[in-house]
């Protein structure tokens, strides 16, 4: 065992089970999104699909499409970018790796991290 994974199970080992280790809260949310990227088949898609959870720098949604740990995708959130006098808010794009990969029945649950960008309009953090 490498110390990096000593001091990571010394660290966990003290940590109630159910503790919230994340730096951004996460909130339920049904927001449209845009997927656009590569499956783990290697075929190119476009879909459009809704969020289960969205934080300042990630979310999850549901698809039938397997994605590979550490792939990288675009997202798209309409409506969700920065915001222009007199035209509103614009759409929020950013790229995104996918960080977890869990099947639930016909479907994969995928949870991407924000690469270089951050989701203002979920902003309440936990310290």
């Amino acid at each position: 065992m490498s110390c990096g994974e000593a001091l990571h199970t010394m660290e966990n080992s003290y940590l109630p089970t159910g503790i919230e280790r994340r730096a951004q809260r996460r909130v339920k949310a049904a927001l449209p999104i845009q997927v656009r990227g590569v499956d783990a088949q290697g075929t190119e898609f476009e879909d459009l699909a809704e969020t289960v959870e969205v934080s300042r720098r990630g979310l999850s949604f549901l698809t039938r499409r397997q994605l590979i740990p550490a792939a990288t995708v675009t997202i798209v959130i309409p409506g969700r970018g920065p915001y222009h006098t007199g035209g509103g808010p614009a759409d929020f794009f950013s790229q995104a790796a996918v960080i977890r990969t869990l099947k639930e029945a016909e479907s994969y649950r995928l949870s991407l991290r924000f690469l270089g960008a951050t989701l203002n309009t979920y902003s309440a953090e936990t310290h």
